[in-house]
């Protein structure tokens, strides 16, 4: 579709020399039209191991031709939970509830395999954080159970590391009662997306909040689901956000509200989940020592058949290292925008 509608673009009067003018853009274009075939990692947290593991994806569903689980880290944590992975700038997050820290490591890709480069930084201290997110811009945010309290950390302070003093409370449950023991947080550059662990079906199963708030805070929270009352993982694929509770349920509900529908009722204690960016999400099952997956990029949301994909001991949080493709393709659907304001100008 980029590869077409660059085309298009270029036939129009005076869009040649706009080309001209923008040649390392259209060549990344070019080149993210290219399959590099490289589906990307998914990283994965065992608490009771006190380790970080990664496993390339197979190319296509045939999750048999995947590696085995790799230790990425085996030291120095004492109940690694949430986890996650800012794409950009290749650093993996880790919350340590039990260090009351969370930790920031830099990744580095070696083809089909992945290390640590480096020593590790602490992001926040005296937090007792379980789950972590961060943005396109490099903003950390986390929730802080015991404290009742929705964090951010800016990307600048991130790259620095700090103390929960750095960190600005943009939600607490003293003065928004949609904040309750929050559980899993993820965010997509717009807004913070979290889960109560007490109450839910009360103030929120699932809760939507600006990334930045505004003064007026009610009317920037909005209520997504009261299906549920604890709920642990949250992700989000394109419109929809999934999220776990304490037995066996995976749910689903849209990002802009509507009815919550039950994705799966077949396992047994879910937890931490991730998209891969493309069409599958993946949910760590610590009650089964596996990962399972399914297609997430549902128009309607119901029902889905769930796939065993990886065997990992106690698996909790889940994070993604997008492959080289997929970042590229990202790539292209930012060019191509460009193209069709360009084209839509001239």
């Amino acid at each position: 579709q980029a590869e077409m509608q660059l085309r298009r673009s270029a036939s129009r009067p005076g869009a040649m020399s706009w080309l001209a003018r923008h040649a390392p853009w259209v060549a990344l274009l070019s080149l993210a039209s290219v399959d590099a075939r490289s589906p990307g990692f998914l990283l994965v947290s065992a608490p009771r191991n006190a380790r970080i593991s990664w496993i390339r994806l197979p190319e296509g569903d045939d999750f048999s031709k995947a590696g085995p689980a790799n230790v990425l880290i085996d030291t120095g944590l004492l109940n690694p939970q949430g986890i996650a992975f800012d794409q950009k700038r290749k650093r993996l997050f880790v919350t340590d509830p039990d260090e009351k820290k969370i930790y920031a490591y830099q990744v580095v890709l070696h083809g089909d395999s992945l290390s640590i480069e480096g020593s590790r930084s602490i992001v926040a201290s005296d937090t007792e954080s379980r789950w972590v997110a961060v943005d396109g811009l490099g903003n950390v945010f986390f929730s802080d159970e015991p404290r009742n309290e929705i964090l951010k950390l800016g990307a600048d302070r991130a790259l620095r590391g700090g103390d929960a003093s750095d960190a600005e409370v943009i939600y607490s449950g003293s003065s928004v009662s949609q904040v309750n023991l929050p559980g899993g947080i993820a965010v997509d550059n717009f807004h913070v997306f979290w889960t109560n662990k007490y109450m839910g079906t009360d103030v929120g199963s699932v809760v939507k909040g600006a990334e930045t708030p505004a003064l007026d805070l009610p009317d920037t929270v909005s209520v997504l689901a009261k299906n549920v009352v604890k709920s642990y993982g949250i992700c989000l694929a394109l419109g929809n956000v999934y999220y776990t509770d304490a037995d066996k349920f995976l749910w689903g509900v849209k990002k802009t509200g509507g009815a919550a529908a039950q994705v799966s009722s077949s396992l047994k204690h879910p937890r931490g989940c991730a998209w891969d960016g493309d069409g599958t999400v993946y949910v760590a099952d610590k009650g089964e020592n596996a990962i399972f997956a399914f297609a997430g990029n549902m128009h309607t949301l119901g029902r889905a058949e769930l796939t065993k994909a990886f065997s990992v001991e106690d698996a909790f949080g889940l994070a993604m290292v997008a492959g080289a493709h997929r970042l590229l393709g990202s790539a292209a659907v930012l060019v191509a925008s460009m193209l069709i304001s360009v084209s839509m100008a001239i």
